[in-house]
């Protein structure tokens, strides 16, 4: 507990150095709130810990210190905080989203191999360019000898030709289009 003497110096120091410590705050937690409840947390843990003060080093750097580490502590809580809300409240729900969705997507993924091998062999080879090996439709005419007028044209043929196919083939196996 501090004296009347202790607690006069704590005061004055803490209010000469209390806006440089807000300043480093502010520029590291992001948010305002944040920022002045770790001023606020600082404060008092500076507070309980001022018999510990070294009178002969300066203030600031050890206010600093003091305020680096409830900026740690705050982050670290946050994180946990959100691991553990992901956890209560997302992570039952995600597993039980993700093992409908993967069905689906592995029944979307058969019927756009079936569809891809019932194109004409040159629709085949546009879409490999475009979309496997990422060419852009200028790069697709250029290794194709064509217009890049006409790839797009054919890409856009293609993607509805595509969506058609893949929506019948999923129809055809009782899945939704």
């Amino acid at each position: 507990m501090l004296d009347d003497r202790q607690h006069e110096q704590f005061t004055r120091l803490w209010t000469e150095n209390q806006p440089s410590v807000a300043g480093y705050l502010h520029a590291l937690a992001g948010h305002r709130n944040v920022s002045e409840n770790l001023l606020q947390e600082t404060a008092l843990a500076l507070l309980r810990k001022f018999d510990d003060y070294d009178l002969t080093r300066p203030f600031l750097r050890w206010a600093l210190g003091v305020a680096r580490v409830q900026l740690l502590t705050h982050r670290r809580d946050a994180v946990r905080s959100r691991t553990v809300a992901l956890e209560d409240q997302l992570l039952e729900r995600f597993t039980a989203l993700w093992a409908e969705v993967e069905v689906s997507l592995r029944e979307e993924q058969a019927a756009l191999e079936v569809c891809l091998g019932r194109l004409a062999p040159r629709a085949r080879e546009v879409v490999r360019l475009r979309y496997f090996e990422a060419l852009n439709a200028t790069q697709v005419a250029q290794r194709l000898g064509l217009a890049a007028g006409s790839v797009r044209v054919q890409l856009q043929r293609v993607r509805e030709q595509l969506r058609e196919c893949i929506g019948a083939q999923l129809r055809s196996q009782g899945g939704e289009s």
